[in-house]
């Protein structure tokens, strides 16, 4: 093993700046009500629970609340940070009161300063027991799984998203520590006690490290696990953290890169470049960079995704968690939304339904002129048979569900005569969709909308609106026999069809709002926990 003792007179060449950083830090750590390792006061539905660590058989403590009802729900594993343990005061119980989460506050080892704790092989079991905890005495929904922390809890965060056996949904990790060999030579130019920590949790003397020890416990040196493409993890960091705060901004960024180099040695253009890190580290800004807008009432100085898999934001603060709604994408939803020209416009249904639904991502794969199984105008592309397989992939991943819009074009005049294949292709898109891994309960199937009269229509739509009828009800039919829900809209949308289309095919503003609503409740409706209620 690799040690070394600590230097001091390395304190005292950069007195100076440990004077100034001190300050700052002191201010900047005011009125952190998520920090705050004194306030221990939890309301009453919180509950003390004690779980049997299944590594060494020692009781690990925790807060412990169980969402009302018998329908599935999502969890919420908050993680305490460096100095913390369980009881340490978390403002998210509140959040998961409100909105009926369940939610475990577990401890795993106490603050960062032994040998058991600071992300040790008990630390992950720990997190891990405290999971199997809440999804023995909980109705949770397996779907909805999320693991979020702070500072030291960022750092256990990322270790469970490295290491956890669960299938967590999302994890969440503000201004956290990925490499604890920097950060100990970090805190220990600040002079601060975080040094001492991660030296006695390597070898039990603060005044001398096993640096191979604290590397193995370090996020950034370990293997992102396979399931992971089913996740998605965020990372938020201050930008003045480091002068106002103990974690440098550069240890959220180089762990950013280190997943997103996971996921695609080659996606260079979703790195993090190198310059922009040192002058977000040295100048705490970006000027020129493209406005970002803001994240939780605070500027976005830096913003960055690859993929849904992993995003990074640095926003206007020091070492902190904004206050605000940090658990907005619970529970979010991956939609996968397939359609014609009615979806592919601008303000179009697709459009609508994501204002409805923000917390929801919806992956737009609408063509103008696309239909379930022809090639229109001899375009093999507006043929969803021949493209499902790169509709999947461009979802990239994980999908919660999946609304088929079509039918439109199949509909037109040229098409008559093939009318009795239309509802054999939806068949067999479904059954291509569920062989995709994706189950009856995620695919709702709508109708296509009316057809206004032939003298409004262009002759190649002459008499659709009487195919599009018939296609609903076959549609209904092909639905019920495929397990999937189907959607009427011709029914919402008739009466005043006149009035939500200029050319009697494609829908006014107004129409798509209409048609938004009608799936989002459908949404709702086929939500995991609606789904078993």
């Amino acid at each position: 093993m690799k040690y070394l003792d600590h230097q001091p007179f390395l304190r005292l060449s950069i007195a100076l700046l440990i004077w100034i950083n001190a300050c700052f830090y002191a201010y900047g750590q005011q009125n952190t009500a998520w920090d705050d390792t004194r306030q221990k006061d939890w309301p009453a539905e919180a509950l003390p629970v004690e779980i049997v660590s299944s590594a060494d058989g020692k009781i690990q403590k925790g807060y412990f609340y169980r969402a009302p009802g018998d329908q599935p729900r999502p969890l919420i594993v908050s993680l305490h940070t460096w100095s913390g343990d369980y009881r340490q005061k978390d403002t998210l119980i509140h959040f998961c009161l409100e909105r009926g989460y369940h939610y475990i506050h577990p401890d795993f080892r106490g603050p960062n300063h032994t040998r058991e704790a600071m992300g040790s092989e008990l630390v992950i079991s720990d997190i891990d027991d405290a999971i199997a905890y809440s999804l023995k005495n909980a109705n949770v929904d397996l779907e909805n799984i999320h693991v979020h922390g702070v500072s030291g809890g960022g750092h256990a965060t990322v270790l469970a998203y490295m290491k956890s056996r669960h299938p967590i949904r999302t994890f969440t990790a503000y201004v956290g520590i990925y490499n604890l060999v920097d950060w100990y030579y970090e805190s220990l130019g600040r002079a601060q006690k975080y040094a001492g920590d991660i030296a006695a949790s390597t070898t039990g003397d603060r005044n001398r490290i096993d640096l191979e020890e604290a590397r193995r416990r370090s996020p950034m040196f370990m293997e992102v696990p396979p399931q992971r493409s089913r996740s998605k993890l965020f990372l938020y960091c201050g930008v003045h953290d480091g002068y106002i705060g103990s974690v440098p901004v550069t240890q959220t960024l180089h762990l950013y890169n280190k997943v997103v180099r996971h996921f695609d040695p080659r996606a260079i253009g979703a790195l993090i470049p190198g310059e922009v890190m040192e002058h977000l580290l040295r100048e705490r800004s970006l000027p020129g960079f493209p406005d970002q807008g803001t994240y939780l009432g605070r500027k976005i100085i830096y913003r960055n995704q690859y993929r849904d898999l992993v995003s990074v934001t640095v926003f206007e603060g020091g070492h902190e968690m904004p206050q605000g709604d940090v658990l907005a994408h619970v529970p979010a939803r991956r939609i996968l939304a397939i359609g014609d020209s009615n979806g592919a416009m601008a303000e179009g249904w697709v459009d609508q339904l994501q204002k409805l639904r923000p917390s929801d991502q919806i992956v737009n794969t609408c063509i103008s002129g696309n239909t379930i199984g022809f090639d229109n105008n001899g375009q093999a592309r507006l043929n969803t048979l021949k493209n499902l397989d790169r509709y999947l992939e461009q979802a990239q991943g994980r999908i919660d569900a999946v609304i088929i819009l079509l039918g439109t074009n199949d509909a037109k005049a040229e098409f008559d005569s093939r009318l009795a294949e239309v509802p054999a292709n939806l068949e067999k898109l479904i059954g291509r969709i569920k062989q995709a891994g994706i189950s009856e309960r995620q695919i709702l199937v709508a109708s296509p909308p009316p057809y206004g009269r032939d003298e409004q229509l262009l002759p190649k739509y002459h008499g659709a609106a009487r195919r599009v009828k018939a296609l609903r009800e076959k549609f209904a039919v092909v639905a019920r026999n495929q397990g999937v829900h189907f959607i009427d809209l011709q029914r919402p949308l008739d009466a005043v069809f006149p009035y939500l289309s200029h050319d009697g095919v494609h829908l006014t503003r107004e129409g798509q709002v209409i048609v938004a609503r009608v799936l989002s409740e459908a949404l709702d409706k086929t939500s995991p926990s609606k789904m078993q209620d």
